[in-house]
């Protein structure tokens, strides 16, 4: 919008205060093409091919997330435009005259030129009327993003790792490097590192500044499906719809110090399969076998409808915490960012067959419980950054099964247009029990690898209540 900043007129958050010049390089033009087809196969309207690609794009980034960390103004918001001093030792009644100090400042960056986030989709699939109103239809569904926005990815004043802490600091042992421990610090003779601001003053490559962080668009995802269908498109009482999908999405969070194969991952929410079924069936008038008022009145229309639903359970992986580890270890540096922490996997994940929970002293009942062998994982190596060999999903966690029914009758009361209306919706309707995720989260104890977490491998909550019932009255007029 239009606006001034010292005096000086701008005509748009793009611009310099000046006026004068770009701050930010639009991104020009993009071709972004759509093609589809549909062929029938034998030309008896029965079988058809269709297929499609797309590039569809977004909103390139920049202006608006530098405008939303400060002033408002774009760059303005950052220093040297904008400052914010802090006041020590004062009272509310002495502010106006108190001493302003500058701490180091947290400062925003990136390109002045953003790509635009761009997705690639494409499909390819085989439609069949099999007749009687019944219509399968298979298809492969992809698409892959480039150019996604990743906030805080690179910071230019970030410390190195293995700089405050290294695997040989201390006679060849791991600990602190001295020089960044605050004598003044820590109880019982233990001393502390210093403030952070004060670490990159003595090692960082800005001194004198907090963090610089750099926006960019290097996030990657990729999404393979392949989704099928069986649905009855017509008929008078029955109808049903159905389709499964089989799907992986892969995703990369890049860190600064981390090679991309080692952030690679299966999205959180990515399940192998999901299935379902919805359908619904006008039950016959039972006032055809006895017609009279009384068997017309409670025996007529009555409609059933249903959904099912089935689903693979979400990736899990098990993951590690170190308790009592000195203080620095495995990253060596405040700035550990985006730094996976994994555990080292030695051994098979599951126990062997026979395996109870009582054979490794748990007392969660066996329906609730995964054999996990938590002797098969222990913390990364010294020289890791803590970035174990365990990957991202090891395995999947309990499926999801669920049937909702719903039953309802109407009356037709004092004319067509008016409906009485009783329903009756059973939500769970089979009561299946479905498990949350069990406890994947190893405690363990820096000195001995003995693991302090007693859930480990236990079920503790449900991922749906259990069956609930509803029972409701509507008129239509």
């Amino acid at each position: 919008a239009p606006g001034s900043y010292n005096g000086t007129p701008f005509s748009g958050i793009t611009q310099w205060a000046s006026g004068s010049k770009p701050y930010f390089n639009t991104p020009g033009l993009a071709l972004g093409p759509r093609v589809g087809f549909a062929y029938d196969v034998f030309g008896d309207g029965k079988t058809a091919i269709r297929g499609g690609f797309g590039i569809f794009y977004g909103r390139a980034f920049g202006v608006d997330t530098l405008g939303a960390t400060g002033v408002g103004i774009g760059p303005l918001a950052t220093p040297p435009h904008f400052l914010a001093p802090i006041v020590l030792n004062s009272t509310i009644s002495g502010l106006s005259n108190a001493q302003l100090v500058f701490t180091p400042q947290t400062t925003v960056g990136g390109p002045l030129s953003y790509p635009a986030p761009a997705t690639y989709d494409w499909s390819f699939g085989v439609q069949h009327d099999l007749g009687r109103g019944f219509v399968i239809d298979v298809s492969y569904v992809a698409n892959v993003a480039h150019h996604q926005f990743n906030q805080g990815a690179i910071n230019l004043n970030a410390v190195q790792p293995l700089t405050d802490w290294t695997p040989t600091a201390n006679n060849g042992q791991p600990g602190p490097v001295s020089k960044f421990l605050d004598p003044t610090s820590g109880n019982g003779g233990t001393a502390g590192f210093y403030n952070v601001n004060l670490i990159r003053a003595l090692a960082g490559p800005y001194p004198g500044w907090n963090s610089i962080q750099m926006y960019s668009s290097n996030g990657e995802s990729y999404y393979d499906s392949l989704q099928a269908q069986i649905n009855k498109r017509v008929g008078k009482r029955f109808y049903f719809g159905s389709n499964f999908t089989w799907s992986k999405t892969i995703v990369y969070s890049r860190d600064q110090f981390v090679p991309d194969q080692l952030l690679k991952n299966i999205a959180g929410g990515s399940r192998p399969f999901a299935f379902n079924l919805n359908f619904g069936y006008a039950i016959p008038n039972g006032s055809a076998l006895w017609k009279n008022k009384a068997t017309e009145f409670m025996l007529d229309d009555w409609h059933v409808e249903g959904i099912i639903t089935m689903y693979a359970g979400q990736p899990l992986t098990i993951s590690c915490s170190a308790n009592g580890a000195p203080i620095g270890y495995w990253t060596g540096t405040p700035d550990t960012g985006g730094l996976p922490f994994r555990c080292q996997q030695t051994g098979n994940l599951w126990l062997g067959s026979g395996a109870t929970p009582a054979s490794v002293g748990s007392t969660a009942p066996s329906a609730l419980w995964w054999p996990f062998n938590k002797s098969s994982f222990s913390l990364p190596a010294a020289n890791s950054l803590g970035i174990g060999n365990t990957p991202p999903t090891l395995t999947y966690g309990p499926g999801f099964n669920n049937t909702d029914l719903n039953l309802y009758k109407q009356w037709h009361v004092f004319g067509e247009g008016r409906i009485l209306e009783i329903r009756f919706q059973m939500f769970n309707a089979l009561n299946h029990f479905n498990p949350g995720n069990p406890n994947t989260s190893l405690a363990l104890n820096f000195s001995n690898g003995v693991n302090t977490n007693s859930a480990f491998g236990t079920i503790t909550n449900a991922a749906f209540p259990a069956r609930r019932g509803v029972l409701s009255a509507r008129f239509t007029f």
